[in-house]
């Protein structure tokens, strides 16, 4: 396996990579989704990366190493031992808070995995190396299909066309494919009241128009009633960041001493541009530590996304690109009677997620009536209403789970 000897570094290190790592996938992918709702998971990317990694050597390994920052790791089966600690909630499916993992290396019939690395490939990093006939795309998606569906445990989800598009038949028999999807479901700490859910005027992401001469003209927002969880007294983290010009309030989920979501809102109806470009630099454990339990009035919608996209042009823009090219050397992941290179197409990645009054889990479909909130402000009120696009993460202290933004519906 590729060498790692240096020394771990602080207790914060794994934290502050995983932040630098999730702001950094999320603002390149964002260049291409500005006004769609994105979520990505950064701890499953990482761990994925982290696997190759492993079965790399020379320069391959050297470029790995260095973007992902995995010298913070004493060894590799510290680093091992990390993932697999951090990947633990893909275990047990009985669980009230539970991730369902589909990761795959799909590797051309040609190409013989390694048995020590298809071992720790499963046991430490929940991801199945495997061999897929490329040159059929229709039997691919169909095989893929498959996959999902026995990953997600009766969670309806596929791989969609778009997506698939940026598959092509390899130009030769070494391509490999790694696939990435995850569906996320748990309950809050504190269930909002299915009572209280009602319709409230979101305003959405403003998007760019056609105009005269091929010049893009700015549309005005456009403002939709979505069903909203609502609780006039809520009892939880909460601050007010004022450099940058936003609150930010956390939600607990259950049966776990530190998973919660994230949720940041900029003041400005149109502020969440600036505001991610100003959190690209900063690690969201500081920003926690700044909050204190209040009594907040909370707004939040109800939604879902399913996300889907290719990150090898993602990953590139961040420095990762010997791994896509012909340069690539996975001499620690292969038998070595098989093919003598080996190049990765694409990272395909996928994220499903649902938020409803009980968390992330299935809610049932209800005729909504509008939410009246009292005109008058009592300056002593802590108040959170994510009426316009704001900025989420899933996190623990240790790991960012997931990412992402809500810009419409």
């Amino acid at each position: 396996m590729a060498s790692n000897n240096s020394t771990a570094a602080n207790g914060n290190g794994a934290t502050n990579v995983a932040t630098d790592l999730s702001n950094e996938l999320l603002r390149v992918i964002v260049t291409t989704h500005d006004t769609d709702n994105i979520i990505i998971s950064p701890l499953q990317l990482e761990a994925l990366l982290t696997l190759l990694y492993l079965g790399s050597d020379g320069g391959t390994a050297e470029e790995l190493q260095r973007v992902l920052q995995l010298k913070r790791f004493a060894s590799n089966a510290k680093m091992a031992n990390h993932f697999a600690t951090e990947l633990q909630l893909s275990t047990d499916s009985a669980a009230d808070t539970h991730m369902q993992l589909c990761s795959e290396l799909l590797l051309p019939v040609e190409a013989e995995v390694g048995d020590e690395f298809r071992k720790i490939a499963q046991k430490y990093f929940h991801t199945a190396a495997l061999q897929r006939d490329f040159n059929s795309i229709a039997k691919l998606r169909a095989q893929l299909d498959e996959d999902l569906a026995k990953a997600a445990a009766g969670y309806a989800w596929c791989i969609g066309d778009a997506l698939l598009s940026t598959i092509t038949a390899p130009e030769a028999a070494s391509t490999a494919i790694v696939l990435a999807a995850v569906h996320f479901q748990s309950k809050w700490f504190l269930p909002f009241s299915a009572y209280r859910t009602g319709l409230y005027d979101f305003q959405q992401c403003a998007v760019e128009a056609p105009a005269a001469h091929d010049v893009p003209q700015q549309a005005p927002a456009t403002v939709v009633a979505v069903p909203m969880l609502f609780d006039d007294d809520m009892f939880v983290k909460f601050a007010e960041l004022r450099e940058l010009d936003a609150r930010i309030i956390e939600l607990p989920y259950e049966h776990d001493d530190e998973l919660a979501m994230l949720v940041v809102l900029p003041n400005q109806r149109d502020g969440l541009t600036a505001l991610e470009k100003q959190l690209e630099t900063l690690d969201l454990n500081a920003l926690a530590e700044r909050m204190q339990m209040e009594s907040v009035q909370v707004l939040l919608p109800k939604f879902k996304i399913d996300f889907e996209c290719s990150l090898r042009r993602t990953l590139e823009q961040l420095g990762i690109t010997t791994i896509f090219s012909k340069a690539a050397n996975f001499k620690n992941m292969l038998r070595d009677n098989t093919t003598d290179s080996l190049i990765i197409s694409d990272i395909l990645h996928k994220v499903c997620i649902e938020v409803n009054e009980s968390g992330t889990e299935g809610a049932s479909s209800v005729a909504y009536k509008p939410i009246v909130i009292s005109n008058s402000i009592d300056s002593r009120k802590k108040f959170f209403r994510a009426d316009h696009p704001f900025y989420f993460a899933i996190r623990s202290r240790e790991a960012t789970y997931f990412v992402g933004h809500v810009t419409k519906f």
